[in-house]
């Protein structure tokens, strides 16, 4: 699963929104349970990836570890003050679709199937 994901920045999030993809962000850190729990129960079953890849999301991991000042600011655009926290960008839109702290596999195919249509 690990080889599907990239580092996120907010630069490669707007070169992949130009490019038509859409972007899913897990900020996480290794000392957050829930996001754990989430990589493992939603995030990494089968037909969540397959999803992901049906609809040619680009996959990125924010990193919070650390506590990392860019990430810190991304979560508070978000209006949130820590992790787990999942954006879903779709291209065209101005504000990525938050989805819920704890996840399900339903909810991560639901708010793909939600996409707009691409070309791909």
């Amino acid at each position: 699963m690990n080889g599907l994901w990239q580092p996120w920045s907010e630069e490669a999030v707007s070169r992949s929104l130009a490019a038509g993809q859409p972007v899913f962000v897990d900020f996480t850190a290794s000392w957050c349970l829930s996001c754990q729990v989430n990589e493992r129960v939603a995030l990494g079953q089968q037909e969540v990836v397959r999803a992901f890849q049906s609809r040619n999301v680009v996959l990125m991991r924010a990193d919070w570890t650390r506590h990392d000042e860019a990430i810190t600011r991304a979560l508070a655009a978000l209006g949130r003050s820590g992790v787990p926290a999942y954006a879903l960008y779709a291209p065209g839109e101005k504000a990525p679709r938050l989805l819920p702290e704890v996840l399900t596999p339903g909810m991560v195919t639901d708010a793909l199937g939600k996409l707009p249509k691409t070309g791909k």
